[in-house]
């Protein structure tokens, strides 16, 4: 519940708030957000809420929208520092695709499909002197596929939406510039 109340008052001070500052979404072609929420898998490893950061850039005179973001979203298995396959959080790195849906005045709806790669696995032979791997190697990461979707609604310059892939469910709060 406390994950939303922020973003609920948010909204609400915007909603307030936007006629006072109004400007044409016309020439506010890029957004960034940051999301938090819950994960789909129930496992102890995903106690952690679930976190992303993206960016979405609306091309000129097109409803064109691309964008990027990264989250810590899912779960891993980890075999390195003596661990034997313990779950620990896992990152995604994604790339948005989407339309925008309706531009009216100061309001805006973007809608944009989410693909990417998610860690699955990461490990390494065992140290016996204390590093995370031997020789202090990097640990072998394995990936596989992540993709959800995102939409977004801007009043003004604030910006509230959604982003859902197959690991996590998160709600988003940003600006656009």
């Amino acid at each position: 519940m406390k994950t939303f109340a922020i973003p609920a008052a948010a909204l609400a001070v915007s909603l307030v708030a936007s006629p006072l500052f109004a400007q044409s979404t016309d020439t506010l072609q890029y957004a960034i957000y940051g999301g938090a929420g819950v994960s789909s898998d129930d496992r102890e490893a995903n106690d952690h809420t679930q976190l992303a950061i993206g960016m979405m850039y609306k091309v000129t005179n097109s409803p064109l929208v691309v964008g990027f973001d990264i989250a810590r979203e899912g779960i891993k298995s980890d075999s390195t520092w003596y661990r034997s396959n313990a779950d620990r959080t896992a990152m995604s790195f994604n790339f948005l695709v989407g339309a925008n849906l309706y531009q009216s005045g100061t309001h805006r709806i973007d809608a944009a499909l989410l693909a990417g790669v998610r860690e699955e696995a990461q490990s390494c032979r065992r140290s016996y002197i204390g590093y995370q791997c031997y020789a202090d190697t990097a640990p072998n990461v394995d990936y596989t596929g992540n993709f959800g979707a995102v939409l977004t609604v801007s009043f003004d310059r604030f910006v509230v939406g959604a982003r859902a892939t197959s690991e996590s469910t998160q709600l988003l709060v940003g600006f656009r510039f």
